[in-house]
């Protein structure tokens, strides 16, 4: 049976559990069968009394995170810092590069030969 009604809750959900992506995986499919488990046993819940049985998304997801081992929390969390400090680092890289480029390339005159002769190349076969 599928949670109509729930994907925004479990969208916030998932957007709150900063954890490895294996755990928040894992998680949100038991939450999900709980929620199914729920709906089989009374099949005229409202998606209120389903919230109401999982909890506010926020604090859903602060309860887990708190089970978790904090060392691991801690190593997720550096890995994922300096992953989006390395891309960052990589984009001012590479705008500089591009910006250098284009300044370069602007300021370099353009070097054109004019002739009085224009000669005019034709393709022929031989026979």
């Amino acid at each position: 049976m599928e949670c109509v009604g729930m994907s925004g809750y479990f969208q916030q959900l998932e957007q709150r559990l900063d954890c490895p992506n294996g755990t928040r995986k894992r998680f949100l499919t038991k939450t999900r069968q709980a929620a199914e488990e729920f709906l089989r046993q009374k099949p005229d819940a409202t998606r209120q009394e389903l919230i109401d049985l999982l909890g506010d998304p926020e604090e859903l997801a602060q309860g887990f995170l708190e089970t978790l081992e904090p060392e691991e929390l801690e190593r997720y969390r550096k890995r994922k810092k300096f992953l989006l400090r390395g891309c960052v680092a990589a984009l001012i890289t590479v705008s500089v590069t591009i910006s250098v480029f284009a300044v370069t390339f602007k300021k370099t005159p353009v070097q054109v030969e004019i002739n009085d002769t224009l000669t005019i190349y034709s393709e022929f076969t031989l026979p």
